[in-house]
């Protein structure tokens, strides 16, 4: 009898020793806002939520096997929901951030703009704390919109939303920085490394189209939910979203990307090979 426990015993250890790691997967998080919590009615925007909700049925369609819609975000949902989203991922696994709202820069620094109008989300904190998390990071930003801040008062500032894990402080923004911020978004100055590419909606210090029609997307959104479902690899999504969206602008929207991933990613599965 001791020697069959032991048998046992031997063999539950082997069947722990050889059982596979968890598999890598690939998550998403959708962040977007109208800005309809927002009291200046200048804020609102026609489609960013439409665009989150276009880019998540894209997702689910591919293999992508978490996808989450975040809407109309306060500083708090802001903070929280990049938590929940930094603590479900693993060393494995890769991570997507699409954010659809207003963008400045300030500084050098990109900022996202609260659904109330009343805190500012920067965009290095976020990266950082997903390359931290995930094996990469790929993040998607359609939010270099139009600056509508064109009134300030001295004394009024901005709050940044403090992210888990940023080890580098951000001083509160005055209103009066927001309302003298350059045109669009600038380039990522501390994206180091093969650990995150980021795909913006068009170049540095561009104004990215929110879409003539409220409720049917952007140019940017509608073009890349499509691209998403090839089967092709990011690169290749992100280089013809690219070329697409400035001919479906004129030329007026031109996406770019900055950084690198040491592999490729298909979202939608490998191009399938012809059998020789």
């Amino acid at each position: 009898m001791r020697f069959l426990n032991w048998v046992f015993g031997l063999a539950s250890l082997l069947l722990l020793a050889i059982a596979p790691p968890a598999l890598a997967e690939t998550k998403a998080l959708l962040v977007g806002t109208n800005y309809s919590k927002a009291t200046d009615e200048k804020l609102r925007l026609a489609n960013p939520i439409a665009d989150i909700r276009m880019i998540g049925a894209a997702m689910r369609r591919t293999t992508i096997d978490e996808v989450t819609l975040v809407e109309e975000p306060d500083a708090d949902t802001w903070r929280s929901a990049m938590t929940d989203f930094a603590d479900s991922l693993s060393g494995d696994d890769i991570a997507v951030l699409y954010v659809a709202a207003h963008g400045f820069q300030v500084d050098g620094i990109n900022y996202f703009l609260s659904a109330d109008g009343g805190a500012l989300i920067a965009l290095d904190p976020l990266i950082q704390q997903m390359t931290e998390r995930a094996k990469g990071a790929v993040v998607i930003v359609d939010a270099c919109r139009n600056n509508p801040i064109a009134a300030f008062g001295e004394d009024e500032e901005f709050s940044v939303v403090e992210i888990a894990d940023a080890t580098r402080a951000i001083q509160p923004i005055s209103l009066f920085d927001l309302a003298n911020a350059g045109r669009g978004l600038s380039q990522i100055g501390n994206l180091r490394g093969l650990s995150a590419v980021v795909f913006f909606s068009t170049e540095p210090g561009n104004v990215a189209e929110d879409g003539a029609t409220p409720g049917k997307g952007s140019p940017f959104a509608k073009v890349f939910a499509r691209e998403i479902k090839r089967r092709q690899s990011l690169d290749e999504a992100f280089r013809r979203t690219a070329v697409q969206v400035n001919q479906n602008t004129d030329g007026r929207q031109s996406p770019w990307r900055q950084g690198d991933l040491p592999f490729n990613v298909f979202i939608a599965g490998m191009r399938s090979l012809p059998i020789p």
